[in-house]
């Protein structure tokens, strides 16, 4: 009995045992706020003793010794360091046409990660450590789906076959689910850069379906067509940068049901949303914990994201902001860059230039949080049960916000056309008992998992580099052509055999009427 026992828990070992593996991971993504998402995982994988090799333009703070960075600084320029509110005051004719406006607002922004993207993939060729670290020898490669797979084409092209697993940091871009065979649907399906919830007006779904298929021929016209041409001009005639980024084994996604709605997903689909939540707690700067620990109705929180520059918005919008929340009998921290060094004080507000934002929502005395929708200041909010009125200015903000309204731990107001009046009523909403209740129990369900969302991540990634290109996760769809995952092919065939069956019975009706019609003229006669 006792030997039983010993074999099968050296089975269960072994199937969960996984040596120090290599991993190579590829970031070429200029946005800083993708990086955070990232950084704790590769820490994560690092401790469990696996060899890091990482390509990224974001130094990761206090590497482990077996993290190797190969740095990408230099080669272009890091993206959203300053959003300066002021561009989104005067929104052009354009945007205000229905449908065709909500296409111009996601294709146009859009237009500048073709120029850099390019440029990076010619500046990677030339970067030597970079290609040196290229022809190792790795279990697993690691990479973002976001704007091009150069960086992962030209690991291919020198010979890497080692299995992908693809991550997305914010919300998914259309030609994300393509990768694994899963399909996303527009008709419940809201886009990226869209700002519906899953169920959709018949306007908002052919929106919806028309922003699918421009923004995907966009990125194949304007990413992978250019990087296929400056990939061609050094390697001659290689194989289509589509056909390489379907060969992806597996893909993170940053997000959560509870949070995001339901999705189909097949096993190559791991939802991980709240994976950056793993980072040390940081101390709040005195001045700021006194502040705190002085409030005696709570106090929220107003920070749009470390990006933004609220100090860069109009004098009439910032007045607005301060009448509404000079009304709170509630204390508030706004993160403002024009402020003094321990703050600047204006009645019930503090305006600070930095803040730690994760610590300040986990403070018992935060109540309600004012934020833009950006993916990882939103997920903070949502595990520490804070209601959010949310501002969203781009990108999947506006998707994000959508979903935390449906989730019901938002409510969502537009910068553009903001009031205060309107700013007042939606903070009323959000402090009401009504709404810090639903926030906590949306915040219940979010931890209600198997795993914490670090541990999931790092067990799937053993889990991959245990089984490799033996794990089939995806399905068959992402090998059909578009005719056949579509069944046009079965719809024509269906199409064609009704004609035909039509066609023959009126054929056959005439003939028949013809005869009743002779015989009864035969017998008149």
């Amino acid at each position: 009995m006792t030997r039983f026992i010993f074999n099968i828990l050296s089975v269960g070992l072994l199937c969960c045992y996984v040596e120090a593996a290599n991993i190579l991971g590829l970031f070429p993504t200029t946005v800083r706020s993708h990086h955070m998402v990232y950084e704790p995982y590769l820490k994560g994988l690092a401790e469990r003793g696996h060899n890091m090799t990482v390509a990224s333009f974001f130094p990761i703070k206090d590497p482990p010794p077996n993290i190797r960075e190969i740095s990408l600084q230099g080669i272009d320029e890091t993206r959203l360091e300053h959003v300066n509110l002021n561009a989104f005051e005067n929104q052009g004719f354009l945007y205000k046409i229905p449908v065709l406006g909500g296409i111009a607002k996601s294709i146009l922004p859009l237009q500048s990660f073709s120029t850099s993207s390019t440029r990076i993939c010619e500046r990677l060729m030339d970067l030597q450590p970079f290609i040196e670290a290229l022809k190792g020898d790795y279990d697993l490669v690691l990479t973002e789906i976001f704007m091009g797979d150069c960086a992962l084409a030209l690991y291919r092209l020198y010979g890497g076959k080692a299995p992908i697993l693809a991550m997305v940091s914010g919300a998914r871009m259309p030609w994300t689910m393509e990768r694994i065979g899963a399909v996303d649907n527009p008709s419940y399906v809201p886009i990226v850069t869209s700002t519906f919830k899953p169920e959709m007006s018949f306007m908002e779904r052919l929106e919806n379906t028309l922003l699918d298929i421009c923004i995907n021929e966009w990125y194949k016209l304007q990413i992978v067509m250019k990087e296929q041409r400056v990939l061609e001009k050094r390697f001659g005639n290689i194989p289509d940068l589509n056909e390489l980024a379907r060969n992806t084994s597996m893909i993170f996604l940053n997000t959560f049901h509870v949070l995001n709605g339901a999705m189909p997903l097949v096993p190559g689909l791991v939802e991980i949303g709240g994976m950056h939540l793993n980072i040390g707690k940081k101390s709040l700067p005195q001045y700021i914990e006194k502040f705190l620990n002085e409030s005696e109705h709570g106090v929220v929180l107003f920070s749009l994201g470390s990006h933004v520059k609220t100090m860069s918005m109009p004098k009439y919008k910032e007045q607005i902001f301060i009448n509404a929340l000079s009304k709170l009998k509630q204390r508030v921290i706004w993160k403002y860059e024009g402020s003094a060094e321990e703050g600047t004080y204006i009645g019930n507000i503090l305006r600070v230039k930095w803040l730690p934002q994760y610590e300040l929502l986990q403070h018992k005395k935060v109540i309600a949080f004012i934020t833009h929708g950006g993916m990882l200041g939103m997920t903070e909010a949502v595990s520490e049960g804070k209601p959010m009125v949310i501002l969203p200015l781009f990108a999947d903000q506006h998707l994000n916000a959508a979903a935390a309204a449906e989730a019901g731990a938002a409510v969502v107001l537009s910068y553009v056309d903001l009031t205060e009046q309107s700013l007042t009523n939606a903070l009323q909403r959000v402090l009401s008992e009504e709404m810090v209740a639903k926030a906590r129990k949306v915040s219940q369900m979010w931890h209600d998992r198997e795993s914490s969302p670090i541990d999931t991540a790092i067990y799937h990634t053993e889990r991959l580099i245990r089984w490799g290109h033996d794990a089939k996760l995806y399905t068959k769809a992402r090998d059909l052509p578009f005719y056949k995952l579509a069944l046009i092919d079965v719809a024509l065939a269906i199409i064609l055999f009704i004609v035909i069956f039509v066609a023959l019975s009126i054929y056959l009706i005439k003939k028949i009427l013809k005869l009743i019609i002779g015989k009864t003229k035969v017998k008149a006669e």
